[in-house]
């Protein structure tokens, strides 16, 4: 059985400009330097192992697990708009083979926030969220695909560790360029296909389906 397994930060979700603000909020509430000065710079700098992030800018072991407390907490999802036609395509799609969601996100934040477009959450057969703290993503996949009882399909993604966890459980992926990191470094991860719009996500997931 196929399966469609989705990342939902710059894939289904336009939240760059909120975590933009989380992670400048952390430093200065931990008095650490923020290094990048704008959205655009954020593209290049941003490490898909996010836990890395923290470290770089200065943050202890022990001040990572208390960012991850407060970030949980701070993150207010209703500011984050879902990207143009996701709802369609989350409908569509759910039509044609299970869906899920693997992301570095706690999946509860994911939930509800699908939960206030009406039907959205029940698109969904399985939610692998962020509640481990950890940012290996080859691993949610394949237990997400178990969980599914699939053994092929497509995985979307916006980064190259989204990509890299696709192809190494046998999956086509399609990688997104209007998500977290510039587009050089998601060509650079040869996904099956490369989406620059949102609104071509559509049928290159149907295309790498079949």
């Amino acid at each position: 059985m196929k399966a469609i397994l989705l990342d939902w930060d710059g894939v289904l979700c336009d939240s760059l400009s909120l975590y933009y603000q989380l992670y400048g909020e952390a430093c200065r509430r931990w008095q650490k330097a923020f290094p990048i000065q704008t959205v655009e710079q954020f593209l290049d700098w941003y490490d898909p192992r996010w836990e890395e992030n923290y470290y770089e800018m200065g943050f202890t072991p022990e001040e990572f697990g208390e960012v991850q407390v407060w970030a949980d907490q701070w993150l207010d999802y209703s500011r984050a708009p879902l990207f143009a036609g996701v709802a369609q395509n989350l409908r569509e799609w759910s039509k044609q083979a299970p869906m899920a969601i693997v992301s570095t996100t706690s999946s509860l934040l994911i939930r509800k926030r699908l939960g206030a477009e009406p039907g959205l959450e029940e698109c969904f057969q399985y939610f692998k969220g962020g509640e481990d703290g950890c940012s290996e993503k080859r691993e949610k996949v394949a237990h997400t695909l178990r969980a599914l009882g699939a053994t092929a399909g497509v995985m979307v993604g916006d980064t190259p560790l989204d990509v890299d966890a696709g192809q190494h459980n046998g999956l086509r992926t399609v990688g997104v360029t209007y998500g977290w990191v510039s587009p050089q470094r998601v060509r650079a991860a040869r996904p099956t296909r490369l989406v620059e719009r949102p609104e071509d996500l559509y049928q290159a997931v149907l295309d790498c389906l079949k």
